[in-house]
């Protein structure tokens, strides 16, 4: 949110300044060279403020994906709430068991977790928005419990892994449609101290 109301600031400050941008280094006063090369730029547009359009046009449009959500989506695939390089692990629709595509994801996240012998990992269970609370919460669980069992057989110590569910409670994505509910189907791998 801060990092928002930061660009929004930013976006409004230099919305609101005046058409002739300041060089970004100036050069000495003192050289006459250097005066006219600055006359003889065009009045079109400096480099400076081409580029200063440039870096805003690009933080406009990253505002716009933020507010969207949509510049979020393709992190909430790879990864949804779990701490990088962690995987998420989806789900299908009130289903438990691993889809067939999840399997390269969890066994990389079991190889991080066997070449980090000290990591401790949070198994999140989450659900879409579709069911009542106590089922969705249940589900969460199944999840979480499935993932964990196949990460003890893979060779990670039971001990390194914790389990909550938070079944529709926490989604990632708030609209209601088929491509959102999916990115809420997961598992997220959180690394934690306990």
């Amino acid at each position: 949110m801060k990092r928002i109301l930061f660009i929004l600031g930013l976006f409004f400050i230099t919305s609101c300044a005046k058409k002739e941008v300041p060089p970004i280094i100036e050069a000495p006063q003192s050289s006459p060279q250097v005066e006219t090369k600055k006359e003889e730029i065009s009045p079109s547009k400096a480099p400076e403020e081409k580029e200063l359009a440039k870096v805003l046009g690009e933080e406009e449009k990253g505002i716009k994906e933020e507010l969207s959500g949509k510049g979020d989506r393709e992190h909430w695939k790879l990864y949804g709430r779990s701490t990088p390089p962690l995987f998420a692990i989806f789900f299908d629709y009130d289903d438990f068991s691993i889809r067939d595509d999840m399997w390269d994801r969890i066994k990389a996240n079991a190889k991080y977790l066997l070449e980090n012998p000290g990591v401790k990992v949070e198994l999140q269970g989450n659900c879409d928005e579709r069911g009542t609370n106590e089922y969705n919460l249940a589900l969460g669980m199944k999840r979480a419990l499935e993932v964990k069992k196949v990460l003890v057989k893979l060779g990670v110590d039971e001990n390194r892994i914790n389990v909550i569910s938070f079944g529709e409670e926490k989604p990632l994505c708030t609209e209601s449609d088929e491509s959102c509910w999916a990115i809420n189907r997961r598992v997220d791998f959180v690394i934690k101290n306990f």
